[in-house]
């Protein structure tokens, strides 16, 4: 998705909605109460905001309301998901993006590699303006595929155990069971800005095309 820092929406800056959507993801309500105290507008400014956010096609009404107006429920749509993992970066080269993703795609071979941890690169596609012929590309859209590196042992304990490996601090139970998937999603980003870590089926939730980069053998 093509953003800038100073891209605006109904006299607002984009990067202000979108995290105001990213309170809401899909299948939460988006109404204008929330608008009201998320945004600080007043009634009627959140009205107009949620009817420009809709019309954008960032949210969809979920019902509609007597004399069709915008004081209703809102959802994200799968366009409004995109805004909410867009990175408002500077536009890089083709050569530039070119480069981070061979970079990735080593780090691919290191993970892989990694008898360690829990999981292992199965598959990796780009999607978004580095998976078009632009000539210039904001946030390069990956879509990862993990599946466990030891598929024969308890998944539980193998996570739990990485967890505890880490020496991190991590409180909660499903905050150590996470940590395993987030681990190697960090390690594949590198630290980039312009690397942007998706689910796998991220370009068919968006119904974009993408272009593979990587697949276990």
């Amino acid at each position: 998705m093509h953003v800038s820092k100073n891209d605006t929406l109904a006299g607002l800056p984009l990067i202000k909605i979108r995290d105001f959507l990213r309170n809401y993801p899909q299948g939460h309500n988006i109404t204008a109460a929330s608008a009201e105290a998320d945004l600080g507008l007043t009634s009627a400014q959140a009205q107009t905001v949620l009817q420009a956010i809709a019309d954008a096609g960032f949210i969809e009404a979920k019902q509609e309301v007597q004399g069709g107006g915008v004081g209703g429920k809102y959802s994200l749509t799968a366009l409004g998901s995109r805004l909410c993992v867009a990175r408002f970066v500077k536009r890089i080269t083709r050569a530039k993006a070119d480069a981070l993703v061979a970079q990735m795609l080593e780090r691919v071979t290191e993970i892989n590699e990694r008898d360690e941890l829990v999981f292992r690169v199965k598959r990796v596609r780009a999607f978004g303006s580095y998976a078009s012929d632009a000539p210039e590309v904001g946030d390069v859209d990956l879509a990862v595929d993990l599946e466990p590196r030891h598929p024969d042992r308890d998944i539980i304990e193998q996570l739990l155990a990485r967890a505890v490996a880490s020496g991190k601090r991590l409180n909660t139970y499903m905050a150590q069971l996470g940590y395993g998937e987030q681990e190697v999603q960090q390690l594949l980003k590198g630290r980039s800005p312009y690397l942007s870590i998706q689910s796998g089926d991220c370009p068919e939730k968006f119904g974009v095309p993408a272009i593979d980069l990587f697949s276990a053998a």
